[in-house]
């Protein structure tokens, strides 16, 4: 009975051994992931940046200083994660809260919240005459949470675009809250161009904020 007793014990420790090796693999994995992704974002800027400046634009005036909340990054389909390549066609940069990141076209595979800023289907681009550039990207902790910083935007905060050799400049001239109901409503003046940028309110499930840029 007691060699009985040991053996039990012997097989629990086991068990228990696996699972804490299996829950530090866990805890390591989540930080490598997040590194892979800011080594890969920073390749792919890097990539941008030397095309547009091989074309003698200006590239070297862009400010560097720089929709669903996510807490962990949800895995991609493993098919789709080693075919995972893309290059961006122009970048977000908004000083205040140092982010600067690339975008990929509406046309492609990518220009979703799932890998990127994504522009939104209604959107138009950046040189369209009185046009408003619409972009969202997730709020949270995760390394996709690309816009987990703008709550902390203010009206009178700049912004700026880079694309098809040219930088547009944006001031923050409104922010506000509308519920998460499949759809957003956004209100600006048609008569100037604007940046709109959409993502999830800060700790709030049910809601989702606007942020409204119009050029300088």
């Amino acid at each position: 009975m007691q060699r009985k007793s040991k053996n039990i014990k012997s097989q629990l420790f086991k068990v228990g051994f696996f699972f804490l090796i299996i829950g530090i693999l866990v805890l390591i994995s989540l930080p490598l992931k997040k590194l892979k992704g800011e080594v890969f974002e920073e390749m792919r800027l890097d990539i941008f940046e030397a095309n547009i400046n091989k074309d003698n634009t200006t590239i070297n005036n862009v400010n560097t200083e720089n929709l669903t909340v996510i807490e962990e990054a949800e895995e991609p389909k493993e098919e789709e994660d080693k075919k995972v390549s893309y290059s961006y066609i122009g970048q977000l940069s908004i000083p205040k809260i140092n982010l600067k990141k690339g975008f990929v076209s509406k046309e492609s595979k990518y220009n979703s919240i799932e890998y990127n800023i994504a522009i939104a289907n209604e959107a138009d681009y950046p040189d369209v005459p009185m046009g408003n550039f619409i972009l969202m990207a997730h709020s949270g902790n995760a390394y996709i949470s690309f816009f987990d910083k703008l709550y902390k935007l203010e009206i009178g905060d700049e912004a700026s675009v880079s694309y098809n050799a040219n930088t547009y400049r944006y001031r923050l001239t409104n922010i506000y809250n509308q519920a998460k109901t499949g759809t957003v409503a956004i209100y600006r003046n048609k008569n100037i161009k604007t940046l709109t940028l959409i993502t999830c309110t800060h700790n709030d499930d049910y809601n989702q904020t606007i942020y409204i840029f119009e050029e300088i």
